[in-house]
């Protein structure tokens, strides 16, 4: 068994609308190349076969495997919350490109993800195999299970790329949704600050703050900065990087609203300085909501 790998891949059967531990595990050879196997004298239940990835860098050798050693069950899906290297979607070579053409050829039948950043990953995931489903969850209901309306005048989206998911998000709480304008270097292209978007500068108040991923959180420090005192802001990230922890947010933010999509948002929400700072919102009833769906179906 691989102890540091344990938190990142969990083995699930689903039936009769729960998730059933199964009796897989990892294993590294003496020389550490990965597989995966069942455990001694224990056999697989029939059901949804079940693979749920909690890194934001999976061994696909794990994933192979395991589709492999479930090839005999008609459903074996990859619950993937969030999906590696969905950022890199313009970059050349583009690691969106090949992280979705190895799930694609992995041997899965399905995918569960949520906010994917762009459609490039599950294009390509579609375009390399067709056969394999893709089932996203909705965001925006997600959001607006953890958040209440009433304690906002508006949702704020930090650029023009989180326009659509913030204005899902504010469409499904009855809110006018923004976009603060960025300000870079023209010569060079960095990001110098924000300022308020120019439909909420004459309303100063309370805000929710909504994007997809958060990283080492300084481009959000700088959006609460730009934005002025007269903003009282929340934030919602989909996924918690949170690669630098999360006082950077938490001195600019009243709370950090994310999903538990990465291990690493649970952990800082465990050193969050106080209580309340960094706000969990678990996925897995919404991920039994599609497994019973998938279910159903066969």
């Amino acid at each position: 068994m691989v102890a540091d790998m344990t938190n990142d891949y969990e083995f699930f059967t689903y039936d009769a609308g729960r998730l059933n531990a199964a009796a897989v595990e990892i294993f590294a050879y003496p020389m550490g190349d990965l597989t995966v196997r069942t455990l001694t004298d224990v056999d697989l239940t029939s059901g949804v076969q079940v693979l749920w990835v909690h890194t934001a860098a999976p061994d696909w050798t794990v994933v192979f495997n395991w589709a492999a050693l479930t090839a005999a069950y008609p459903h074996r899906i990859l619950v993937m919350p969030f999906l590696p290297s969905a950022r890199g979607d313009k970059d050349t070579p583009c690691p969106a490109h090949t992280n979705a053409r190895l799930a694609a050829l992995s041997g899965i039948t399905g995918l569960v993800t949520i906010d994917p950043h762009s459609p490039v990953w599950l294009d390509t995931l579609r375009a390399v195999n067709p056969t394999v489903s893709a089932h996203v969850i909705d965001m925006a209901k997600v959001v607006t299970g953890a958040v209440k309306a009433g304690d906002y005048l508006g949702v704020i989206g930090p650029d023009a790329g989180s326009l659509g998911r913030a204005s899902a998000v504010a469409a499904k709480l009855g809110l006018p949704v923004f976009v603060a304008d960025k300000k870079r270097d023209p010569s060079t292209g960095a990001l110098l600050g924000y300022k308020a978007p120019a439909e909420a500068q004459d309303r100063p108040g309370r805000y929710l703050v909504v994007d997809d991923i958060c990283d080492g959180g300084g481009t959000f420090a700088l959006l609460a900065q730009g934005l002025g005192d007269g903003f009282d802001l929340d934030l919602w990230v989909t996924h918690g990087g949170f690669t630098k922890g999360t006082g950077v947010l938490t001195d600019n933010y009243r709370s950090v609203h994310t999903t538990d999509s990465l291990r690493s948002a649970a952990a800082a929400a465990v050193a969050s300085p106080e209580e309340s700072a960094v706000k969990i919102h678990p996925l897995h009833q919404y991920v039994l909501d599609v497994l019973d769906a998938i279910n159903t179906a066969r």
